[in-house]
C-alpha cells in the first residue's frame, strides 16, 4: 500500500485474457458489481456499496484507458488517484484501489473477469479486501491493443475513514 498523509492507496496489477473473436458478451455495470458481491458474499464479506462517484471514476479511468491506448492504472502518464480526484471520491481519510481486466470476444463479460482476478493473487486481495464502496466502468472498442472486439472492465474499491 502506498501512503499519502493519511491516505492508503493499493495499486494492483491488471489482468488481461485474450480469446478469438466472437460474439459480444454484453454485461452492465449492475452485473460486475453483483459478480463481485457474490464472490465477497462467499467468503463472508459485506458487498460493495454502488458508489455514483466510484462509477464515474472507474469509467473515466476506462476512458482514459482506451484514449491512450494504455492498459495501466496510469495511463496517459496521469497519477493514480487522477480519476477518483475527479470525480469527488478522493476527499480527507479515504483508501482507494483498482482492478483491471480486458478481454476479447465471450471472455469480455462480467463473469470472466470476476474469475480472472480470483484467479489472481493481488487482484483477489483487492476483491476480497475490507473496501465498503465500489464502481464499475465497461467500455467497448472495436479495436484495442491490436486486438477485435475488446472489452474493457475497470472495478473501483473505496473505503472512507
Amino acid at each position: 500500500m502506498k501512503r499519502f498523509g493519511g491516505i492508503g492507496i493499493i495499486m494492483v496489477a491488471a489482468v488481461l485474457l485474450q480469446a478469438a473473436p466472437s460474439v459480444s458478451a454484453r454485461s452492465s455495470t449492475a452485473d460486475v458489481l453483483n459478480a463481485a458481491n457474490a464472490a465477497r458474499a462467499q467468503h463472508g464479506l459485506r458487498p460493495l456499496r454502488a458508489s455514483s462517484a466510484l462509477m464515474q471514476s472507474a469509467q473515466m479511468k476506462a476512458a482514459e484507458i482506451l484514449r491512450c491506448n494504455s492498459f495501466s492504472h496510469t495511463p496517459c502518464g496521469t497519477a493514480f488517484v487522477h480519476t477518483f480526484q475527479l470525480s469527488g471520491y478522493f476527499r480527507g481519510r479515504v483508501r482507494v484501489g483498482e482492478n483491471l481486466y480486458w478481454a476479447t470476444g465471450s471472455l469480455g463479460s462480467a463473469a470472466a473477469a470476476i474469475n480472472a482476478w480470483l484467479h489472481s493473487p493481488p487482484h483477489r486481495a483487492n476483491l476480497l479486501g475490507r473496501w465498503r464502496d465500489g464502481g464499475v466502468g465497461i467500455l467497448h472498442a472495436d479495436s484495442l491493443f491490436g486486438y477485435h472486439d475488446v472489452w474493457l472492465f475497470v472495478l473501483e474499491f473505496g473505503l472512507r475513514g
